[in-house]
């Protein structure tokens, strides 16, 4: 497919393409005197750098593990890593494919349509792999383990990379082009895009879960018992590949990738390339507003929450947003999941971790709480309205309170629903469950007020897409650096203080613990309150 196009073309598309990635850096590089080649570079080694943080924190820790001894262990990150790329693939293949707006231009040039669909492909791939890199660290890492040498290691591992992401991908687009060329789709674009969201996050958290439900066993290796997870049978061909490359099962492994991904590029350039232009064009064009019905009688305040609820309803705002403030935090908060089991020794933990659990729905509240969430960008989805609504006869502390008030709602839910979950699972008594809950809602209205007033600090209001809101203010990179080191920071510290709190006497270790969360807690409030609420009057 990419054999046959003009390298100078697809240079060209893809350039196109990655400005739409990150609209609000490219106006910033722009602003710095940066155009052309050097642009693109600038955007491209955003990316880079964000990799290598991503790649460098979170493979550090997968170095205390021998994954050639432990296909349990290997199938169950990768399957937690291809989760998150589909998670995420599948909202940016819908943004980069049919909310980019730039089909139009393309229509007069001389491009074919397999140059433009593997230009945004590979826009799309820039995009996914910074958080998914961490497998070609796991890859290599395993062959090396497995006695194979460095430098072919690292080649089989980048090559096992390259195959097994452009599968992810090659599914999210097959899905996200097989449903938009349905006839119901084209009939409920809005009703089927929210679908699409919630569907590949339900899907992605579900299979989370499975794999962290999924039993332990054991192996024998050289004398020794080592203690595993039972493997995914579907992935153990991938670790077959990487640990016995030249076996009959390794051969076995490195064909079905091959077979597998030639099968699906061959799938899209036969039924979807040939007409891509006329999808793109006939979902772009899409009507996807309905008559509403008037609603009499309703006061000020019960319009404007009708208001900023629909400003959220909105499908490809909700798909990018939902995706980006739940999967990943619990992609991560999943692999330090069994720290509390094990210190339980599997069975039901205690009630004196009381404090262990509220400190846990905290920070499982920060996770969920980013610059990607709702809260964090509610008032900028108001675009041009906001400053139509504030020459309006309102007080601006008021409408802004109402939205606030919805932003914290949807956060409660999310975090609290995701401490539910987990006390389900973990066989929490309904003391510690009651306590997660009351953790998580002091940290979402902590984290809630922080990137509200973030947002109105920030405020961006012509943006033309979701991703321009969240690069704002050091953007993804920012991001991924506050996830990830708060993954590994708070599960050494929830880690310690659960073994302080099994060693140690209950009073005063675990009161001391709640009232220095409480202070800090009120300390940050009252920040916030005098020099953002009160500066609003």
């Amino acid at each position: 497919m990419v054999r046959h196009m003009n390298k100078r073309k697809l240079a060209s598309l893809l350039g196109v393409s990655l400005l739409y990635t990150n609209p609000q850096y490219t106006d910033q590089a722009r602003r710095k005197g940066k155009s052309g080649k050097k642009l693109i570079q600038a955007i491209v080694m955003q990316y880079v750098l964000l990799a290598l943080i991503f790649t460098v924190l979170y493979g550090f820790m997968l170095f205390t593990v021998d994954f050639s001894k432990m296909p349990g262990f290997f199938t169950m990150y990768v399957g937690l890593f291809g989760l998150l790329a589909m998670s995420q693939g599948v909202s940016v293949i819908y943004n980069v494919f049919f909310e980019s707006k730039d089909l139009e231009a393309y229509l007069p040039l001389p491009f074919r349509q397999s140059e433009i669909f593997v230009s945004k492909i590979l826009a799309v791939t820039l995009t996914v792999v910074p958080y998914v890199l961490p497998l070609f660290v796991l890859f290599s890492l395993t062959a090396w383990q497995a006695g194979n040498w460095l430098v072919f290691s690292i080649v089989s591992g980048l090559l096992a990379f390259v195959l097994l992401l452009g599968i992810l991908l090659f599914i999210c687009s097959l899905i996200v082009l097989g449903l938009t060329r349905t006839k119901v789709f084209q009939k409920h674009k809005k009703l089927m895009t929210t679908g699409l969201m919630v569907l590949t996050t339900v899907l992605s958290i579900a299979g989370i879960l499975f794999m962290q439900l999924s039993g332990n066993t054991s192996n024998i290796e050289q004398g020794i018992e080592v203690l595993d997870r039972t493997p995914f049978i579907p992935l153990l061909p991938v670790h077959w590949a990487i640990t016995n490359p030249f076996s009959q099962s390794g051969l076995l492994g490195w064909g079905l990738l091959i077979g597998l991904f030639m099968i699906l590029a061959f799938t899209i350039k036969i039924f979807f390339l040939p007409r891509l232009y006329e999808q793109l064009m006939t979902v772009s064009t899409l009507e996807t507003f309905k008559k509403k019905k008037q609603k009499i009688g309703q006061t000020t305040p019960q319009l404007l929450r009708s208001y900023n609820w629909q400003l959220i309803k909105e499908p490809g705002v909700a798909m990018q947003i939902f995706s980006s403030s739940v999967i990943i935090p619990i992609v991560m908060l999943i692999s330090f999941g069994s720290v509390l089991n094990q210190i339980a020794g599997g069975g039901m933990l205690p009630n004196r971790l009381v404090g262990v659990v509220f400190v846990s729905g905290v920070f499982l509240a920060y996770l969920s709480c980013n610059q990607a969430s709702f809260v964090a960008n509610l008032i900028s989805l108001d675009r041009e309205n906001y400053d139509f609504i504030c020459t309006l006869p309102l007080s601006k502390k008021a409408y802004l309170k109402e939205k606030f008030l919805i932003g914290f709602l949807i956060q409660v839910i999310i975090s609290g629903g995701t401490i539910l979950a987990a006390s389900l699972f973990l066989k929490l008594s309904l003391l510690l469950t009651i306590s997660g809950v009351l953790g998580a809602t002091l940290g979402s209205f902590v984290m809630s007020v922080i990137y509200f007033a973030r947002d109105y600090r920030l405020l961006l209001t012509n943006w033309t897409s979701v991703t321009q809101l969240f690069q704002r203010g050091g953007g993804t990179i920012l991001m991924s650096i506050f996830i990830v080191l708060g993954t590994i920071i708070g599960g050494l510290l929830i880690g310690g203080y659960a073994f302080a709190t099994l060693a140690l006497p209950f009073l005063p270790l675990t009161p001391l613990v709640i009232g220095m969360i409480l202070l800090i807690c009120g300390i940050i409030l009252y920040i916030y309150k005098r020099r953002f609420w009160d500066y609003l009057d």
